[in-house]
């Protein structure tokens, strides 16, 4: 009987333990791909420095000031250019991807792949904070006078991929949220250009000073062959 007992409590103990097991959380840590470095920067060039930026744990880190955009606005003549870009400038077909984490402490802040040939012709495909939507896809296409096209929400993302196809004379704007299935944004021909600026742009139009980071920046010379989808 003794013994009995002591099994009937051994039993017990066991199937606690295992109920406490099941019920523990299991930890998932997001990897999220970092390819900055002080070197790769040394390859890259900035219009309108920012006024502090810094690589962080292969991280850029950026902090603009209050005022700063690109806009060319369709409803006067006001011409915005003060936002930093980072930017390489190449000739040919390409495919531009990163990762982005904007500050979105005010309104309009945004961190944004661009596409700049001059001041009258550029693209931006921004994760913004829209006074629209709130966070969310926002694309800039500027030929002499910008437009301002909100697109999808992502109130439920504080980072975000962009990526910018250049095949010719077209470029295809596209997003995602894991940086493998992207969906296109918008697709845009602009005017022929031997060589444009591809890069980052980082802004706080109506804010005190706002610190973004950028996780990931590439470019491929590649041509694709649907620009309307990323994933073949």
């Amino acid at each position: 009987m003794r013994f009995l007992r002591y099994f009937l409590v051994a039993s017990v103990l066991l199937f606690h333990s295992a109920c406490v097991k099941q019920k523990k959380p299991v930890e998932v840590t997001e990897i999220v791909p970092r390819n900055l470095s002080e070197k790769a920067l040394a390859n890259l060039n900035w219009y309108a420095p920012p006024e502090n930026f810094r690589v962080i744990d292969s991280t850029l880190e950026v902090t603009v000031s209050k005022g700063t955009d690109f806009f060319n606005s369709p409803e006067d003549t006001t011409i915005i250019a003060t936002a930093p870009l980072l930017f390489q400038e190449i000739g040919g077909d390409f495919v531009a991807k990163a990762l982005v984490q904007p500050d979105f402490s005010a309104q309009w802040n945004a961190v944004s792949l661009m596409m700049h040939a001059d001041s009258l012709n550029w693209i931006k495909l921004a994760f913004e904070n829209s006074d629209a939507t709130g966070p969310g896809i926002v694309s800039v296409v500027t030929r002499d006078r910008s437009d301002d096209a909100n697109g999808v929400i992502l109130n439920n993302q504080n980072r975000i991929w962009l990526a910018l196809a250049r095949k010719g004379a077209l470029y295809a704007l596209h997003w995602s949220k894991d940086g493998r299935e992207y969906v296109m944004a918008r697709l845009a021909k602009m005017p022929e250009a031997d060589t444009v600026k591809i890069g980052m742009e980082f802004q706080s139009p109506v804010g005190e000073k706002a610190t973004h980071y950028l996780h990931y920046f590439d470019i491929q010379r590649q041509t694709v062959n649907n620009l309307r989808n990323l994933n073949e």
